[in-house]
């Protein structure tokens, strides 16, 4: 096997919540010098937002080393507590000002995760006025919990409607997640259901379970769109049939038996309805984490 192809199979797998498989490609990968991979072992260690684990560290520092950038941005957080934070904020702050002042969205919005007050402000407002995704999406979070001045009726919500649209155009997750619950609230069920639809066909799992809830009606206050146990076990399937268990086992289990206790009362022909609508979905997408 190749070291693409390691890194490949073992970013797939630790996205699948398969992580203990995947964890051994990414170190091969890793210890062959491969950039990604270092990061991507790294990442697979993390288990606390607030603190890097030793083993998250040194393969990060190895992934920076290897000229990650990401890398590099991933140890310029206090979480970092090894003693190296400092200097590597100082240097993405310099190399970042200097993306941002030719007019890197990218850097931009990173630049806001460095800061904090209104330099933190400042720097995702440019971010967003500058096209980047995801500083849309969060500026757009902040003016809906009430964050920021609208002196005039309504016009907070019509920024945010805008922001997250913007976002939700150019693929983001939390922006067509924001957007499609604003369409819905209004009314637009079917372009929130298109949405849901679109986001579910990129593979990303937690979209495919998210619309199997939907079909299911999983939850008392859901009614769109009609109860269709067919396709709620069919996208229940796909994401149980594609995922691990090295993450959210506990939300794994409830799944699977709100999967199994829909095909206990389905007829022969439907079930098979299950099989076919999840086999035909997986010979076109992969699934995994995607966000």
């Amino acid at each position: 096997m190749s070291v693409e192809d390691a890194y490949q199979l073992g970013d797939l797998l630790v996205d699948q919540y398969k992580i203990k498989q995947g964890q051994p490609y990414l170190k091969y990968a890793a210890d062959k010098g491969n950039a990604k991979a270092a990061l991507a072992y790294s990442r697979s260690f993390k288990t606390n937002i607030m603190v890097q684990s030793p083993k998250q560290h040194e393969y990060a520092v190895k992934a920076a080393k290897l000229g990650s950038d990401d890398a590099k941005f991933a140890l310029s957080f206090p979480s970092n507590v090894f003693g190296d934070q400092e200097s590597y904020r100082a240097e993405q702050i310099n190399t970042l000002k200097t993306r941002a002042e030719k007019g890197d969205a990218k850097a931009m919005y990173r630049l806001s995760l460095l800061y904090s007050g209104s330099e933190d402000m400042e720097w995702k407002e440019k971010a967003a006025e500058h096209g980047d995704a995801n500083a849309q999406y969060e500026l757009g979070r902040r003016y809906e919990v009430g964050k920021g001045w609208f002196f005039i009726p309504g016009n907070r919500e019509k920024e945010v409607k805008r922001l997250y649209k913007a976002s939700a155009e150019q693929g983001n997750f939390r922006g067509m997640e924001g957007y499609a619950s604003i369409i819905y609230d209004e009314g637009n069920k079917k372009e929130a259901l298109d949405i849901w639809i679109k986001m579910a066909n990129t593979g990303d799992a937690g979209s495919i379970i998210f619309l199997a809830a939907r079909y299911l009606h999983s939850l008392p206050q859901i009614t769109y769109p009609k109860k269709d146990e067919v396709l709620g076990a069919a996208y229940s399937k796909i994401y149980l049939d594609s995922m691990g268990t090295d993450k959210k086992h506990d939300l794994y289990d409830i799944y699977k038996e709100q999967y199994l206790e829909t095909m206990s009362h389905l007829s022969d022909a439907q079930k098979k309805q299950v099989n076919d609508f999840a086999e035909e979905f997986l010979s076109k997408h992969t699934v995994r984490v995607l966000r």
